[in-house]
């Protein structure tokens, strides 16, 4: 069967256009955050190493602090910079790990690439649990769980990484203009979260995010219970709404029988993020991710960047192969050889990527 009509054969609603797909999406999974005040502060930089490449880049600590009405939170953010007097495409990290470099921080490697990174551990920020009030959960108005509308961890640790984000006008070797967004997996969700929310984020990537990420619900291995080319069944929402239901809002919970939101699906997440770039990286071993939905996710939000009169994915009429590369529009997609991680192939090709759609007098 033709990717198209793969497509077509899943039924998806058509993109209604950036606001009613925020809408939508932060009403019924992700939640709502309703205002409030808050302000922040940076320490002073620790835990300093200066011998990356040679010197010309370096890592380092900092504490920064958020303050509400409800109190004070700090987490660590690990910088790296680079000292040349030019400025930098950077990306925001939201990390598994804490400290830096780690294993999906290959610092080194990035700098070597002439990038930047500021990078958070998710559990810094809050628990990945159902205690909200825990960590940033504490301070900020998450409101009454009962409530449909109420926001989930993934929306805290989207709120973060703009936050994170806001360090970079005070560093002049970060180019404001090439800020991207990247996690891995439920961190990937929270990326695409955060890309989606706040515009400033150039270029907004997910790896292997899967359900409640970049992969379609509809048609998906977990909508149909099968299983794919690893023995493996996707995950749907039945399953991520009962083992994380703290991650989303109440209201996503609808849907997990039936596994098809009524007027939305996960094409509408990264169509929202249009007319900036977004990046879907998939493994071929990630059954659990469903890499042929998050591709498919990909195709059906083409539609929001052609509105825009811009190239969406450049693909070439067939289901990726693993070590393929999709580069040519503002929808970057691979499909990596392999099982469910981010590695140092990934950081790689999404480097590439920013490169290539960078203009070639950036950072002088």
């Amino acid at each position: 069967m033709r990717i198209q009509e793969q497509l077509t054969g899943r039924g998806l609603p058509a993109f209604p256009g950036r606001e009613e797909a925020v809408r939508l999406l932060c009403e019924r999974e992700y939640g709502i955050l309703p205002p409030f005040d808050w302000r922040t502060e940076v320490s002073a930089p620790t835990d300093v190493e200066s011998r990356l490449c040679a010197g010309q880049a370096s890592l380092s600590r900092v504490t920064l602090t958020v303050t509400t009405r409800a109190g004070r939170h700090a987490f660590p953010v690990w910088r790296l910079l680079h000292h040349d007097g030019r400025q930098h495409p950077f990306f925001v990290l939201l990390n598994f790990h804490p400290g830096a470099p780690g294993l999906y921080f290959p610092a080194e490697e990035i700098a070597d690439a002439g990038f930047g990174v500021l990078s958070f551990c998710y559990r810094d920020v809050t628990s990945d649990d159902g205690n909200f009030g825990d960590g940033l959960c504490g301070l900020l108005p998450m409101g009454d769980r009962s409530a449909p509308h109420a926001p989930g961890k993934l929306a805290v640790w989207a709120w973060a990484a703009s936050r994170v984000l806001d360090l970079a006008p005070e560093l002049p070797c970060l180019d404001p203009a090439r800020a991207a967004v990247l996690g891995h997996s439920r961190l990937g969700k929270a990326a695409l979260l955060a890309g989606m929310l706040d515009e400033r984020f150039a270029f907004v990537i997910s790896n292997d995010s899967g359900c409640g990420g970049a992969a379609l619900a509809r048609g998906s291995l977990g909508a149909v219970g099968a299983v794919g080319a690893y023995g493996k069944t996707g995950e749907s929402i039945r399953r991520i709404t009962k083992t994380f239901p703290y991650w989303f809002a109440p209201a996503y919970r609808r849907w997990a029988e039936s596994n098809t939101p009524d007027d939305f699906d996960q094409h509408f997440l990264l169509g929202a993020i249009a007319p900036r770039h977004v990046y879907v990286a998939s493994a071929d071993m990630d059954d659990w991710a469903d890499p042929d939905s998050e591709f498919l996710c990909c195709l059906a939000a083409d539609a929001a960047w052609r509105a825009h009169g811009l190239p969406g994915l450049a693909h070439t009429g067939g289901l990726p192969q693993p070590g393929e590369c999709l580069h040519g529009g503002c929808i970057g997609y691979h499909r990596r050889h392999g099982m469910h991680f981010l590695s140092r192939y990934d950081w790689n090709r999404f480097m590439e990527y920013i490169g290539r759609h960078t203009p070639q007098d950036a950072g002088k």
